[in-house]
Parts: C-alpha cells; structure tokens; sequence
C-alpha cells in the first residue's frame, strides 16, 4: 500500500495543479495551511524579554564620572566577550554598554531572550577585567549584578506647591 505524498506548497498553492481537477481554488493558499495539512505544525518563539531582564551593571564604590566614559563603552563588550570566550560560556557573547554620569558600567545582551541572570557565574570576572582594563584608583567598580526589575513604581502628579520642603518628610507624605 503507498503512503500519500504530501504536497509540496507550490503544488497545493497552485489552482490548476494536478489532483486538483475538478476543484476551483477559492484564494491563495497560505505556508500555514499546507503545513497544517501535512502534519507539521509551527512552533511560536517566546516573546522577547523586556530590555530591562537582560542588562546588568558594575556601579563604582564612590559614584562620579570616569574621565574615559566613552571609551569603556566602545571597548568593553568586546572585553566582556573574550571573557567570557575565555570561560567557555556558551550564551550569545554580544552587548551594548553604556556608562552613565556616575561611572556606573552597564552591560545589555543582545539576545532579547537570554536575561541577565544566566551570566550571573561570570559576574566575578568580568568584574575583575573591567577593573584592570580601566583601573580608577581607589573607587573601584563593585560586583556585576543584574538590574533590578521588580520594582514597581508610582508616579504622582502631586504639584511642588504641596510637596514638604524637607526631603525626610517626603515618604510619609506620600505613604
């Protein structure tokens, strides 16, 4: 007995093709239904993780700018790469990094479906490179860590006018 052959899509989307003899083609037939009529079914991808999930830092013991800001950001994901090549890591090894006004390094990996925390076993090293890359002296850059993203966070429109003038008062004013 011979198994049936499945058709291919230019043989199923075409409307005068053979075995189609008799039938009128009502539209064009789309990939996904051919694929459904020949057993195989697409598989979605997760949706991609918010930017925040796969970013994290190294924020500096005293917070103040650093003189070659620039030039960490266009050199350290390649540094942070080699590290972890180095490391036999076997996530993606791309990034982009910034480095905000108070020397704080950030890392964000390019794959949008890979968070922060699955580097978190090189934390420590690349902490160490980024230290001997780009020495500051006594104000060293503390440990990687993944950028917090539980917060939740309220934003008042409450106008100046009604805020107290001293900053210790301002949580039980709001609270």
């Amino acid at each position: 007995m011979a198994s049936k052959a499945t058709p291919t899509y230019v043989q199923a989307a075409a409307p005068h093709a053979k075995g189609t003899k008799g039938r009128h083609a009502k539209g064009p037939i789309s990939a996904s239904s051919v694929a459904v009529a020949s057993g195989e079914g697409f598989t979605k991808s997760p949706p991609p993780l918010p930017q925040v999930v796969h970013r994290f830092f190294a924020s500096r013991t005293t917070f103040e700018p650093h003189p070659e800001a620039l030039k960490i950001a266009a050199h350290f994901p390649d540094i942070a790469a080699s590290v972890l090549r180095e490391a036999n890591c076997s996530l993606r090894l791309s990034f982009t990094c910034t480095v905000n006004d108070k020397g704080s390094v950030s890392l964000l990996g390019t794959d949008l479906h890979t968070p922060a925390s699955a580097y978190t076993p090189y934390f420590a090293p690349l902490t160490t490179r980024l230290n001997k890359a780009f020495p500051v002296g006594n104000s060293p850059w503390g440990l990687f860590k993944p950028a917090p993203n539980e917060t939740q966070l309220l934003i008042l429109s409450i106008p100046l006018a009604f805020l107290p003038s001293d900053d210790g008062q301002l949580f039980p004013s709001l609270y």
